[in-house]
């Protein structure tokens, strides 16, 4: 699928909740079968890795170089995980391989439907409560430098508008985020 689309990484998670060994160890199989590409573990609430905690531990006992995390503001947020560097001692810069931005209602969905709110009705970056230019000051100050940076706003309401106002409209609020937070992030006019 990299050589396909000629990307350097994947995205992937778990849905089972295994231990961190056994977690580990499929993921460094999967790590080898990878070889020059790079694996980004994501972790999201309603899976088996629901944390930055869980995910960074599996990633780490994996051993691999080519193993790496992905980090999202709604799964950040929805796992209840404060926006502090503190969340993110002991794991290296360089192995935060991408950044997805977004954001949440104050109130989320009930933990045992969080899923339907993930796929369905996030906010544009900017436009709920979650504070993604905090999120995005965060990472900044860890000095991650993700080798992709995207907007993964799943909203039908968003959408329902069209797919060229729901692009603008995403698209304008994700460029004042990362002005006021990250301007390094946009690309060079």
């Amino acid at each position: 699928m990299c050589e396909l689309f000629g990307v350097n990484h994947i995205n992937c998670g778990l849905m089972e909740n295994y231990s961190i060994e056994h977690t580990a160890q499929k993921l460094k199989e999967l790590c080898h079968r990878a070889g020059k590409y790079t694996i980004g573990v994501e972790p999201m609430l309603y899976s088996g890795l629901p944390d930055v905690k869980k995910a960074w531990a599996v990633v780490k006992e994996s051993g691999c170089d080519n193993a790496k995390l992905i980090l999202d503001s709604w799964h950040w947020l929805r796992a209840n995980q404060p926006i502090d560097l503190a969340v993110l001692e002991g794991i290296p810069a360089e192995k935060i391989i991408s950044v997805q931005i977004n954001d949440v209602y104050d109130r989320p969905y009930a933990k045992s439907i969080l899923r339907d709110e993930s796929m369905h009705d996030r906010l544009a970056p900017g436009t709920g409560c979650g504070d993604t230019e905090a999120f995005c000051r965060m990472l900044k100050e860890k000095g991650i430098e993700p080798k992709a940076m995207g907007v993964e706003v799943i909203s039908d309401a968003i959408l329902a508008k069209g797919v060229a106002e729901a692009a603008k409209y995403n698209f304008e609020n994700t460029v004042k985020v990362l002005q006021a937070a990250w301007p390094e992030a946009l690309p060079e006019k």
